[in-house]
């Protein structure tokens, strides 16, 4: 038997425990980098297929005696946003599996300043001795698993690379190496900028603390409802209310992502600043409190999945953008409310099921201004 086809049949008799170890590395992989706080595009497991053994078998000559000397039989591959978060995963990997430091290499190091290509970090890895007395990994003692690290740009960069064929530098003319290596910096350049982005945005949320306690009269957006969702009394004491109203539970966090719709509902009242924010609360925040109970109390669905659909933080502007509505009829008769309604994508089509339409909720709104009418007139 050759040793080509001695290599194969190991293969062939291995390949379920390599598919095994590859979803589990990702699977590990997975919590360990969720536990650092960092978030990734993606985490991807494969087995090399046969056909891409068999060619790198031939392409590498007498290399390999056996399967054991091929180390990227099991792959995983870790697509991070940012390329210092790409660092930090390989600082995981390097703390949590045993890593043949000889098969492993970081090509962003490894390339001359004026080489073109872009680059990505890879470790060939085994679990390490105190997982291995684990039951559950012992089926895993022997196997090695590359895992591949990159941003999400220096994946795009690969995948066009791949797609392109053009992987040596040697086969490409000079002409075509300088656009490479002009396109490589410019990736390089464009995930630093997003970092840095990411760092503002960071020191940003930390300066509207700030300028919230020394009372600035700020322009909102959806850093400052989730900072005043998280911190200030009066939005925490609707919430509290509605929650103590309803029964209802809320989520343990929030960010600013969950405040976009909030911020455009309260810029169609054009409430755009703190200052006017506050005016707003101070004047709507009681009937948000009742409106809430009322609509809460009505929502079968929710209250049946309460646990799976909690109720996000910034419901209190919700329901204060609900209480101007209802409160101020100089301002906003059944077809304005519904404007409102559409403009901010709140119930479905009329033509829709299985929620509310825009009328229907404009409607109720309006009866509960002929119920509230006695306390609401200002």
């Amino acid at each position: 038997m050759s040793n080509n086809n001695k290599i194969m049949n190991q293969y062939d008799n291995e390949k379920n425990a390599y598919q095994a170890f590859a979803s589990e590395i990702k699977h590990l992989l997975g919590i360990l980098i969720s536990s650092e706080g960092i978030s990734c595009n993606a985490i991807t497991y494969r087995l090399k297929d046969r056909s891409s053994l068999i060619e790198k078998i031939d392409r590498k000559k007498h290399k390999y005696s056996n399967l054991n000397d091929i180390t990227d039989i099991a792959g995983v591959r870790v697509i991070t946003y940012y390329a210092e978060d790409a660092d930090k995963v390989a600082e995981i990997v390097e703390h949590e599996f045993l890593v043949d430091k000889n098969n492993s290499i970081d090509k962003g190091k490894a390339l001359e300043p004026d080489r073109f290509g872009y680059c990505s970090i890879h470790y060939v890895v085994e679990m390490n001795e105190e997982r291995l007395k684990l039951k559950e990994y012992q089926q895993f003692s022997g196997l090695k698993c590359e895992i591949q690290i990159r941003s999400v740009l220096q994946h795009a960069w690969a995948e066009i690379e791949h797609d392109l064929g053009y992987k040596n530098s040697i086969i490409v003319p000079q002409s075509i190496r300088r656009n490479f290596s002009r396109l490589a910096g410019l990736l390089e350049i464009a995930d630093k900028e997003f970092q840095d982005i990411r760092q503002s945005l960071s020191t940003y949320e930390f300066e509207i603390a700030k300028k919230i306690a020394r009372k600035e009269n700020i322009e909102i957006d959806t850093f400052l409802l989730c900072e005043l969702a998280k911190h200030d009394p009066n939005i925490i004491a609707i919430n509290q209310e509605i929650g103590k109203h309803t029964r209802r539970q809320f989520d343990t966090t929030i960010e600013p992502c969950d405040c976009v719709d909030s911020v455009s509902e309260l810029s169609w009242f054009n409430i755009n600043t703190l200052d006017q924010l506050n005016s707003f609360i101070k004047k709507n925040g009681d009937y948000a409190i009742k409106i809430a109970e009322i609509f809460c109390s009505e929502d079968v669905y929710e209250k049946e999945y309460e646990d799976l659909f909690p109720m996000k933080k910034d419901i209190a502007f919700f329901y204060l953008c609900y209480a101007e509505l209802v409160s101020n009829e100089k301002l906003y008769d059944i077809k304005t409310c519904i404007k409102y309604l559409r403009d901010n994508n709140i119930g479905s089509p009329d033509d829709s099921y299985g929620c509310e339409s825009s009328v229907e909720i404009a409607k109720e709104l309006m009866d509960l201004r002929q119920k509230f009418r006695c306390s609401t007139k200002r």
